[in-house]
């Protein structure tokens, strides 16, 4: 069997096991650049280790964009973030292999995800997030709709997908919470605050239509589901309004976990809320959240607060 077979095999086992669309086009385009390094017609049974450290030190040496079709190649090498990504999908085709029996050998104990430097948490601070919410009215139903957006990744941590494909029977008001399809078509509830439970109460009134296509929540101007498109079109509109230059979607979702946890929150409720698979994947979270208390003391700490009264009177 050739690798070109063996991904068709693959992408029907993952399509049948629940894989969105999504991402069975992610596993067919990065699994994809693995075949065409090594060679469609390569049959399977003939990958070796070295193969796959030869594509791993390629790959950490091809430059960026390289054969992009829109974008032009960049100097520089490709991060060692998106190599983590393309290593990680491949040893999932890699794993499926030796699972079904098509190849003999484990290959993936040995082919490990390349090590890469962890980024910094970048965060909003309470006056930007004021800064951002300020900047919408709520007189017309798609500055409302917007304002709704960013109030539920800032409240409650909601990846970009997730918003999108929010159906208005989803969204459960008397009872503080919302259900959110996740990644892996999970489902999961997710709690919802005062202040964004408000301001879905006043979308939803101007949004209320019995003869729309759609059971979608969040529409478009022509009554249609909004897409991808449209929320990259409301953060830069917000970045140019706001002038804050980092913004971007899972900042927002970085900002609600780091909160939850300074207002006391706990990491096993976080990791329920933002639907991750294992508590490690919460735990960067708490180190933040733990700089910001530190730092903030200054301001906090009891003891000086009652000496500034003292001094005071």
């Amino acid at each position: 069997m050739t690798f070109e077979q063996a991904l068709k095999m693959f992408l029907i086992d993952r399509e049948l096991k629940g894989s969105t669309p999504k991402t069975l086009l992610n596993y067919e385009q990065q699994v994809g650049y693995f075949i065409d390094f090594i060679g469609p017609h390569i049959k399977v049974t003939d990958l070796t280790l070295y193969d796959l450290q030869q594509y791993q030190m390629d790959l950490l040496n091809r430059e960026k964009y390289t054969e992009h079709p829109i974008i032009k190649q960049q100097p520089g090498s490709i991060s060692k973030i998106t190599v983590q990504s393309y290593i990680r999908q491949l040893r999932i085709f890699i794993n499926y292999l030796y699972k079904e029996g098509f190849i003999e050998k484990d290959l993936c104990q040995k082919f490990r995800i390349p090590k890469a430097t962890k980024k910094v948490i970048n965060i909003l601070s309470d006056e930007e997030k004021q800064i951002i919410l300020n900047s919408y009215s709520e007189t017309t139903e798609l500055q409302l709709r917007n304002k709704c957006i960013v109030a539920l990744m800032l409240d409650s941590g909601l990846r970009r997908n997730e918003v999108i494909n929010i159906l208005y029977d989803d969204v459960q008001i008397p009872y503080n919470y919302i259900k959110v399809l996740g990644k892996g078509q999970k489902e999961r509830i997710v709690p919802i605050g005062q202040t964004t439970k408000k301001l879905l109460l006043k979308y939803i009134n101007k949004r209320s239509m019995p003869d729309l296509e759609t059971n979608k929540l969040f529409i478009d101007k022509n009554k249609k589901p909004i897409t991808e498109n449209a929320i990259k079109m409301i953060f830069q509109r917000l970045r140019d309004k706001t002038g804050i230059e980092r913004l971007h979607p899972h900042m927002l979702r970085h900002t609600f976990a780091t909160d939850y946890l300074i207002n006391g929150g706990d990491l096993f409720s976080l990791q329920q809320i933002l639907g991750h698979t294992s508590l490690e994947m919460v735990k960067k979270y708490s180190h933040l959240a733990s700089s910001y208390i530190i730092s903030n003391h200054k301001k906090l700490s009891p003891l000086d607060e009652m000496q500034k009264k003292k001094y005071k009177y």
